[in-house]
C-alpha cells in the first residue's frame, strides 16, 4: 500500500511538474507576441502618423498580457491597448484577431479603408486577407506577411520586419 501511494505520489508531482512547464511555455508564447505587437508599432509605418492603438478582437490569452503596452512610448506618443469585445475597427492601428471567423471581408475591407494592420495567430490567417500571422514552426514563433494585403491598407513594413517573415503576396 505504502509503495502504491508513493508511485501516485510521483505520478501527481510529474504531471504538476508538466503543467507548469506547458504553462511556462504557453505563457512565454503570449509574451512574444505581446513584445512583437509592440514592435509591429515602431516598425510599421501608417499614411497619416498618430498615436498607436492596439485592439483585441476575440478571445485570446493575450487579453492578459497586451495592458503591459498601456502606455509605453513609440516617437513620443502613448500606446494605447483596447480590450473592448467588440473595437471600432476605425479606432485601432494594429487590431489582433484570435480567430479565423472574424476575419470577414467586411472587415477586411475596413481595415483596408482606415489603415489597420491585421494580425492574428491562426492557421491560414494570411492566406484568407489577414497581413501579418504568429505560427508555431519547430517550436518558435515565426511570423507570415501578407504584403499584397498589407499594401492595400497602404501600410508599409519596415524592412527589418520583413526579413523575419515569410511574404506570401
Amino acid at each position: 500500500m505504502r509503495l502504491l501511494t508513493l508511485l501516485l505520489l510521483s505520478i501527481c508531482v510529474w504531471f504538476a511538474g508538466f503543467a507548469r512547464a506547458e504553462e511556462n511555455s504557453q505563457s512565454r508564447e503570449f509574451q512574444l507576441k505581446t513584445a512583437y505587437l509592440f514592435h509591429f508599432a515602431e516598425l510599421a509605418q501608417w499614411p497619416n502618423p498618430a498615436p498607436v492603438t492596439i485592439c483585441l478582437q476575440g478571445r485570446s490569452l493575450l487579453r492578459a498580457y497586451l495592458p503591459v503596452l498601456e502606455g509605453q512610448q513609440i516617437n513620443g506618443n502613448a500606446v494605447h491597448v483596447n480590450l473592448a469585445d467588440a473595437p471600432d475597427v476605425a479606432q485601432c492601428s494594429i487590431l489582433f484577431l484570435s480567430d479565423l471567423a472574424g476575419l470577414s471581408p467586411v472587415l477586411t475591407e475596413q481595415a483596408r479603408q482606415h489603415h489597420v494592420l491585421l494580425v492574428g495567430d491562426v492557421e491560414n490567417f494570411a492566406n484568407h486577407g489577414g497581413m501579418v500571422q504568429f505560427t508555431l514552426r519547430d517550436n518558435r514563433l515565426k511570423l507570415v506577411v501578407n504584403l499584397a494585403a498589407v499594401k492595400s491598407a497602404d501600410l508599409k513594413l519596415s524592412s527589418k520586419l520583413l526579413r523575419m517573415a515569410e511574404i506570401i503576396e
